[in-house]
Order: C-alpha cells, then sequence, then structure tokens
C-alpha cells in the first residue's frame, strides 16, 4: 500500500521558521531541536554575539553569557565559548526569534523583550533569562501569545499596533 505525504493547506509550521532563523543566526543548518543541542556541544563561535547584537540585543543583555574580560580573551586567543556559555547563546536567540517570529517584526519583540512586565514582577524579559526557570517563563510566553492563551494589558498588546 502506497504512502501518500500529508502537507496542511494552513499556516506553514511556525517552528520551521525559527530554525530558518536560528540557522542564518548560527551559520549552520538547524532543523531541529537536536540540531540546536548538538551545536551547543559543539561550541559557538564568540561572532555569534556580534550577530546578535545586530538583530537588537544590547551588550548588558549578552553579559550574562559571557563576562566582557573573557570575551576580550576568547577574541584574542581564536577561542569558541564554552558549552555552558553556547547554550546560553542559543537560549536566548531562540528566545530572541520566537518573539520575533510571534510579533511580526524585530522592533515589537525588542520591545516586548526590553519592557517590564507585570507576569515577571515588573521585570524585563531578558532580565528574567539569566536563570533557567526564568529564561523557561519567557520562552513560554510568546507561545501563550501565539496560542492565544495570555495577552495581558492593552498598552502591552502588541498584536493591535
Amino acid at each position: 500500500m502506497p504512502t501518500v505525504a500529508f502537507h496542511p493547506a494552513g499556516r506553514s509550521l511556525p517552528c520551521r521558521n525559527e530554525f530558518s532563523l536560528l540557522g542564518k543566526l548560527f551559520q549552520t543548518s538547524i532543523r531541529s531541536d537536536s540540531d540546536l543541542g548538538a551545536l551547543a556541544e559543539a561550541r559557538v563561535g564568540v561572532d555569534v554575539l556580534d550577530r546578535l547584537g545586530a538583530r537588537g540585543l544590547k551588550a548588558h543583555a549578552l553579559r550574562f553569557i559571557i563576562s566582557r574580560r573573557t570575551l576580550s580573551c576568547r577574541r584574542q586567543n581564536g577561542e569558541r565559548l564554552s558549552m555552558d556559555e553556547s547554550d546560553k547563546a542559543i537560549r536566548l536567540a531562540r528566545i530572541l526569534i520566537r518573539t520575533e517570529v510571534v510579533f511580526g517584526n524585530r522592533g515589537k519583540a525588542l520591545i516586548r523583550l526590553r519592557g517590564k512586565q507585570v507576569r515577571f514582577a515588573g521585570k524585563t524579559a531578558l532580565a528574567m533569562t539569566v536563570s533557567e526557570h526564568g529564561a523557561r517563563l519567557v520562552e513560554e510566553a510568546p507561545t501563550r501569545i501565539d496560542e492565544g492563551y495570555f495577552v495581558g494589558p492593552a498598552k502591552f498588546n502588541l498584536l493591535a499596533s
């Protein structure tokens, strides 16, 4: 009996678009979460921090990944980020890309990530990413918005603009 491929007619899978954007950011092919795990194990180059900065993240948002002094030494010695630092860079990149995809553009995503949020006890989403648990809360927020479960107060509803 032949197998028939199923091709949904609706909106393309958001994760496919996210993996494509992450692939461009990390300059490698990314098709799944497994690829991201392998990327962290292989350790990413320090230049990914420059590309995150070019996407709008400021130096203070990147400092939790690696200190300025250590980054300078890594650049001088041509070293890559450690596995832990790579994992943090990937986490931050996923949050940024996911927020961009949900809000439709980088500007709105950055406003959302830099703005203080009631859900995070008045902290910004970027401030929450310094811990694993905080980063998980930040990662799930755009998904909840995308699925219609959470849309905060009208002044923060960037989907309406």
